[in-house]
């Protein structure tokens, strides 16, 4: 039953996400052609101008992603509030399924479409960087290419598990953007908080995140739980800042019991917004 839930969540958002993903898609698409004629230099223009073609066009690209971004996280808001609080509240939740379901549901569907927006703005990025170096060449092209190495490591062991990393601790990050979301959105339509309407969904929003992200960030130092990559060896470490020191001076360390907390207490917020989506709050 689940399944067919987070079926029928994902098709009917698609239906409110896909204009917005045409659109971005389309004003990414011409930036980014500019971009890739301007480096193969089908336009015959100047090396000066020709930078400042690839500049634009991969600002573009970025900022069309970024709005993306943006727009889709209150796209997800919007949808939950209306599913689960508005009008269609009445049928949503009358299905015979437990209300933790329902909330579930809404829950990886809101992070399937954050995840992939957010990993195109960054891949976006990464992009743009790269071909402003290729476009230069000398010393830029060095700067783009040692990045990339600082990031992922020299050998393909390092940046597989360098990239998982990235990957998996953005997918955590965003879980807990949206849980924040939704429990700020539930809050707003429970008494006496619906009075302060938006606001309340803002405050609540911020609060919540500010607060287990600090709390990350001590967990983090509390517990230096992690791995240390350096070339092309992997080393996990209960203290990654002193395995840094003493083994590889030169490497990353990468700490994982930070996003370990962060996807527990992400977890957990599903136990209040159910139960005040069941019990507390107002429909409309």
């Amino acid at each position: 039953m689940f399944g067919k839930l987070l079926k029928n969540d994902i098709k009917a958002q698609w239906h409110s996400v896909s204009t917005i993903f045409l659109s971005i898609f389309i004003i990414a698409g011409f930036a980014e052609l500019l971009v890739i004629y301007s480096i193969k230099d089908v336009f015959n223009i100047w090396n000066d101008k020709k930078l400042i073609f690839v500049a634009i066009g991969g600002i573009v690209v970025c900022l069309a992603m970024f709005f993306a971004c943006i727009v889709i996280l209150i796209a997800v808001g919007l949808m939950f509030s209306k599913t689960t609080f508005g009008r269609a509240g009445y049928l949503t939740l009358t299905l015979p399924v437990k209300t933790g379901s329902l909330i579930w549901s809404k829950i990886i569907s809101g992070l399937i479409w954050t995840y992939i927006t957010y990993m195109l703005f960054f891949g976006s990025f990464f992009l743009w960087i790269y071909q402003v170096g290729e476009c230069m060449g000398g010393d830029l092209q060095d700067l783009a290419d040692q990045l990339f190495m600082l990031l992922l490591g020299q050998s393909t062991q390092t940046m597989i598990s360098l990239a998982v990393y990235y990957l998996v601790w953005v997918a955590i990050a965003m879980f807990l953007v949206v849980q924040c979301m939704y429990l700020g959105i539930t809050c707003a339509h429970i008494s006496p908080l619906s009075k302060l309407g938006p606001i309340a969904t803002v405050l609540i929003f911020f609060g919540s995140f500010g607060v287990i992200v600090g709390l990350t960030l001590i967990v983090g130092k509390i517990i230096p739980f992690g791995m240390v990559v350096h070339d092309d060896v992997i080393t996990i470490s209960s203290n990654v800042v002193k395995a840094q020191q003493e083994l590889y001076r030169h490497g990353s360390s990468f700490v994982f019991s930070g996003p370990l907390f962060m996807l527990l207490s992400s977890i957990l917020l599903s136990s209040p917004i159910t139960y005040l989506t069941k019990h507390k709050a107002n429909i409309k």
